[in-house]
């Protein structure tokens, strides 16, 4: 079940948190999983708990896109999911840079929008040094875009999976053409290494009776304001 207590105050919440544990213990030796938004508000709430009991030990905190990946791939399956997801924004970012510069993509008329971004508009290399520097650029910049598909728009990347690359019908085509080479991109990427957040999530959540020894206790979300509908779709089946 889901338990959500609401604070416009960090201070707050960890009042929350702090009476929970002491009225809703876990045995001795179990590790309690806190999962926090950034590195700084893990550290701020380590130092709290410390500070409120005097000490803060056996809590195991984690960032949400790690946790919930590597409770993914053990549910799912971690002979087929590999360990580091192939499509983390700092793996990702390497790939589309490779991909970028393929002859299929820089000849396919689609991708003019993003080739001559990186290449000049005469769709020639003018400066190399700087060609590749801008090329790295926009492979940050849609590795950073991808994984927010992937976590918020997961069924435009189910549609992409399917060959459909345009977005709903009525949409600006100007949207529509940014999502068709996006969508070529996508299935580029997948050809490498299939990955359909949507199909994955399904046979991780098929999987929980037969894994419930594998899942904490109990996992507490602190202080993170928003989570996308995918994400809370599974946090509710746990």
């Amino acid at each position: 079940m889901i338990y959500l207590y609401p604070a416009n105050k960090m201070e707050n919440l960890l009042v929350l948190l702090d009476k929970i544990q002491q009225l809703s213990p876990l045995p001795v030796f179990t590790q309690e999983t806190i999962v926090v938004q950034n590195p700084g508000m893990q550290h701020w709430l380590n130092l709290s708990l410390a500070n409120q009991r005097g000490i803060s030990m056996n809590v195991r905190y984690a960032l949400p896109a790690q946790f919930l990946w590597k409770l993914l791939r053990k549910l799912a399956s971690e002979e087929e999911v590999p360990e580091q997801s192939p499509y983390s924004r700092e793996v990702l970012s390497w790939r589309i840079f490779a991909l970028l510069a393929e002859k299929n993509v820089v000849k396919d008329d689609d991708f003019l929008p993003a080739t001559q971004y990186w290449r000049g508009k005469n769709n020639q290399e003018a400066n190399q040094e700087q060609a590749t520097f801008k090329r790295y650029q926009l492979a940050c910049q849609l590795a950073d875009l991808y994984e927010q598909y992937l976590i918020f728009r997961p069924e435009w990347i189910d549609a992409w999976h399917r060959g459909e690359l345009s977005l709903e019908p009525g949409q600006d085509s100007e949207l529509n053409s940014q999502a068709k080479w996006q969508g070529k991109l996508w299935q580029l990427l997948s050809k490498e290494q299939a990955y359909n957040p949507v199909s994955l999530m399904k046979q991780a959540i098929a999987n929980i009776e037969k894994y419930l020894d594998f899942l904490p206790p109990r996992i507490s979300f602190f202080g993170i304001n928003a989570m996308a509908p995918m994400w809370l779709e599974f946090i509710h089946e746990l």
